[in-house]
């Protein structure tokens, strides 16, 4: 619908479309910069701020074509989502960018996954494609609402309600809160807004006058807010105080990372055992994963009755006979917050503890009511199992054993596993010694204990590091530098790999012996003994513990060679692990290899794919809007002149706009006969576009002077009756002959940049300083 009648306020905001759109798209900058930190890398920025600026310059193109707001709007929500199909969608979108039940389908399935990726993701997250399709339609969703509330309602001092909502978000997940910088830049980009707004309301001065006078004061407002209002004062990551938080955010293992790199450890608990193998204690396990992140999935969970035990230890037969010895340990908590409560696994009874109602028996994870555990004692009986080497090599395989757990949850990987994943399980399960699952997690974990290797432990890495992605393991590998997360969730994702079922478990390490009464040893734990290791199933053991991690904790006795002693007793975290290096083993491929080197087909460099598409696409859409634009702009004038009753100055704007792109100066106080006389000047004298460029000048003379003077119209031309067919038909060879008479490079500019788009605004821009002079 194209607005014919150009009322007042629709021509202004026509004239100031374009003026308007430009300030809207500086305050998508502003917010920009204020969520810089939220995502790793850059690719996420190029994403947000080109969906973006397509989605503001297409309502601004239509409305400079006449459409009028409220359908330029409308199309401009078609646009966003003909985008979302064709960056990632388009192999089920009709034509690839029409939306069809299948495509609907999969781009629910990416929300789906992009909101599974915010909650248990850190700051600041990783680029994954389904957070980079989370920043498109945000970004699209963004602009839109900007330019609703701008040109379609009017309103644009209420866009600052839409900034404020998107600082909301740096304001509480940031580290660092929001930047002051930030804020003033978005002040700042509403003051420009207002400007442009009032430019169209009150004219040039009285429009600035207004906007220098609300902008300023919200500029002081912000600048108020910045320094006092909570949420909004900037504590560095380096700075983290305060008491110890396992489990309280989405994602616990963002928890273990921020309390490992405290500058100073704090103290957490202290316990007492006599337990041989001195025991790590488990707060809970990670079990889901999803191909970004690992998570807690909890059961149902069963109620922990006062004098009963908590059941079954997961997993282990008693009919299979394996060892094992029931040990005490007495926790006292100094300084955690956690809804689960830290004892060694598998657990068998609990005693003394405040507010433990329930545990989850797939794990045992033991959950409290509150939170916060400071000042609690209690008294866990636990199991250690000491499985020896003969029953270990003899378990079967876990996918031929009725009865073994859930285990699609703990098989689970996504389709495309990065190739340096698969190619290096297959190499090391290839050197197991042994056939059985056990053999190859136990090469495993020699694989990242041995000096051979390389791998060295280190909390200093950088934030595009940090995580538990398929990503960030194929990283790992590569660098092989990292700490504890990263040890663990490549031996689990590995084991995976190989057939073996795996989860992350998280709790304390033994911490520092600081006494001894007889056989009780008390240990002090700290922050910074927070760990994470991987934990395997075999069939009627259950759940055993390994340590990859290389100078951290201990390695479980049953994964040590047995040298005249059937365990080794456990090394307080303190003393570092000496490194195993595998011995010979014969290299005998396993069926589980194959299927590891079988996953050829990789997941890396797909991470950054839609994001450079989109970047493409934006290029093509930025290099051809203009043309698009100017096309529809002669089409549609050629179809008024055809339909008749156009006026004949429609085919002079023509013609004028034309050779204006084509490089012909063009002043606008030159009268039609003067710049006629000029083009003239490029064609023979009997040309045939002369005459049809008088005919032109004739209807134009005619309808904007009154009748034309004699000699006009050369002898010999026809003059049409009224602007009609012919007129057009003249106006078409007239354009035809302007681009015959340039050099081919001159056409390919006019057509890609072509001037008359810019030329008008150029010209406003230049009448109001005359007369500002």
């Amino acid at each position: 619908m194209l607005d014919r009648r150009r009322p007042a306020a629709a021509v202004g905001l026509r004239r100031g479309a374009w003026s308007l759109s430009a300030a809207l798209l500086l305050e998508v900058l502003a917010c920009s910069v204020a969520i810089v930190g939220l995502l790793q890398g850059g690719s996420w920025w190029w994403a947000l701020v080109g969906t973006a600026a397509l989605l503001l310059a297409a309502p601004a193109a239509l409305r400079s074509l006449g459409v009028v707001p409220w359908l330029a709007s409308l199309l401009d929500l078609g646009v966003l989502i003909a985008l979302v199909d064709v960056v990632y969608e388009r192999h089920r979108a009709l034509l690839g960018f029409i939306p069809t039940p299948s495509s609907v389908a999969g781009i629910g399935r990416l929300f789906s996954d992009a909101f599974r990726a915010i909650q248990y993701q850190g700051v600041p997250a990783q680029p994954l494609p389904e957070l980079l399709f989370f920043v498109v339609v945000f970004g699209g969703v963004f602009a839109l609402v900007l330019d609703v509330l701008a040109m379609t309602v009017r309103m644009p001092a209420t866009t600052a309600i839409a900034m404020l909502a998107v600082l909301a978000v740096p304001a509480v997940l940031q580290p660092n809160g929001l930047a002051l910088l930030a804020l003033v830049l978005c002040a700042i980009a509403w003051f420009a807004v207002l400007a442009a707004d009032g430019r169209l309301r009150f004219g040039t001065r009285g429009g600035l006058r207004l906007a220098v006078a609300v902008g300023a004061s919200a500029t002081v407002i912000a600048l108020v807010v910045a320094a006092t209002a909570p949420g909004f004062d900037r504590v560095g990551r380096s700075t983290q105080a305060g008491p110890v938080s396992i489990g309280s955010s989405v994602d616990p293992l963002i928890d273990l990372s921020k309390d490992l790199k405290r500058p100073d450890s704090v103290p957490v608990l202290t316990f007492t055992t006599a337990a041989k193998n001195v025991p790590y204690l488990q707060l809970t396990t990670l079990d889901t994963f999803t191909g970004t992140v690992w998570r807690h999935r909890p059961d149902q969970s069963t109620p922990l009755l006062a004098g009963t035990g908590l059941g079954e230890t997961p997993g282990l037969d008693a009919a299979a006979g394996i060892p094992s010895t029931s040990y005490t340990t007495r926790v006292d908590v100094d300084d955690l917050t956690s809804f689960w409560i830290p004892a060694p696994y598998p657990a068998t009874r609990l005693v003394g503890a405040r507010g433990v109602e329930t545990y989850q028996p797939r794990d045992l994870t033991l959950d409290v009511r509150d939170s916060r555990l400071s000042g609690q004692s209690y008294t866990a009986t636990s199991l250690d199992l000491e499985p020896t080497r003969e029953q270990l090599n003899a378990v079967a395989p876990v996918r031929s054993t009725a009865g073994a757990p859930d285990i699609a949850r703990d098989l689970y990987l996504p389709s495309e596993v990065p190739a340096i994943i698969t190619r290096t399980a297959a190499s090391v399960a290839a050197q197991a010694d042994g056939t059985g699952e056990f053999a190859q997690a136990l090469a495993l974990q020699d694989f990242f204990q041995s000096s051979d290797s390389g791998f060295t432990y280190s909390t200093e890495t950088p934030d595009s590091a940090d995580g538990t992605s398929l990503a960030v393991v194929a990283r790992f590998l590569q660098d092989k530098q990292g700490y504890c997360i990263h040890f663990a969730t490549a031996m689990a994702v590995m084991a995976r790999v190989l057939g073996i079922p795996s989860r992350i478990a998280i709790g304390y390490l033994p911490g520092s012996p600081i006494g001894t009464r007889g056989t009780q040893t008390t240990y002090q734990v700290d922050s910074s003994d927070l760990h994470a290791w991987p934990q395997l199933y075999f069939p009627s053991i259950g759940w055993l513990s390994f340590e990859p991690t290389v100078s951290r904790g201990s390695l479980p006795g049953y994964t040590v060679d047995q040298l005249g002693t059937s365990t080794q007793t456990n090394v307080p975290q303190t003393t570092p692990v000496p490194q195993t290096t595998p011995s010979a083993r014969t290299a005998t491929p396993q069926p589980t290899a194959t299927r590891a080197q079988s996953g050829t087909t990789t997941a890396e460099g797909r991470e950054g794919g839609p994001a450079a598409l989109l970047g493409v696409l934006v290029i093509l859409v930025v290099l051809a809007g203009p043309m698009a634009i100017r096309m529809l702009r002669r089409r549609r004038r050629l179809a008024r002149l055809r339909g008749g009753g156009a006026p004949a100055t429609l085919a002079w704007d023509e013609v004028r706009d034309t050779a204006r792109d084509l490089g012909f100066a063009n002043s606008p106080t030159e009268t039609p006969r003067a710049f006629a006389r000029r083009l003239r000047e490029d064609w023979p004298p009997d040309a045939a576009p002369r005459r049809d460029l008088d005919a032109i000048l004739a209807q134009v003379e005619l309808s904007e002077y009154g009748p034309p003077r004699p000699g006009i119209v050369p002898s010999g031309v026809r003059r049409p009756e009224s602007p009609g067919a012919g007129l057009a038909d003249a106006t078409v060879r007239v354009l035809a002959a302007l681009r015959a008479a340039r050099p081919r490079g001159v056409r390919l500019w006019a057509l890609l940049a072509p001037a008359s788009l810019v030329a008008p605004v150029i010209d406003r821009w230049r009448a109001e300083a005359r007369g500002r002079l």
